[in-house]
């Protein structure tokens, strides 16, 4: 039980400090996407902000389940790769179907992965929030 812990406490600070790796880098890269389009219309300059800081962060996300898939393969706790990952996209998500399941030796393991997937997408979900109010103007303008 401990070694499950802990080695699910790696991989979950492995995927945190990628996670906070990509949201530094999406920073540096909106900042200068928004020095080159500044003088485009509002809603382009949006658009393509926003667009660009939710694909990095779908990206990041899923680089992380390809983590968690293969380290369930490394550990032989899932054979074969399509399983794998599909195991890891459930439980990173926390959707648990419950229809592939681990033995007793790996299932504080793979629960690791969950806890990584609640708290990177509450970091994401963080990270957009913040994008909306900086490119959103204050106050909103008023309708006519």
């Amino acid at each position: 039980m401990t070694a499950q812990i802990f080695w699910g406490s790696m991989m979950l600070g492995l995927c945190s400090v990628l996670h906070f790796g990509f949201i530094i880098a999406v920073i540096k890269i909106l900042m200068h996407l928004g020095k080159s389009f500044s003088d485009r219309n509002f809603a382009i300059r949006v658009g393509i902000l926003l667009g660009s800081a939710f694909a990095a962060i779908v990206l990041s996300h899923t680089v992380q389940i390809w983590l968690w898939a293969l380290s369930f393969i490394i550990l032989g706790a899932i054979p074969d790769i399509d399983k794998s990952i599909y195991f890891a996209l459930v439980t990173y998500t926390t959707l648990g179907y419950g229809d592939v399941t681990l033995g007793d030796d790996l299932r504080l393991y793979a629960a690791m992965a969950a806890v990584t997937g609640l708290l990177n997408f509450g970091l994401s979900t963080a990270f957009l929030v913040g994008v909306f109010g900086k490119l959103l103007p204050t106050p909103l303008p008023k309708q006519k």
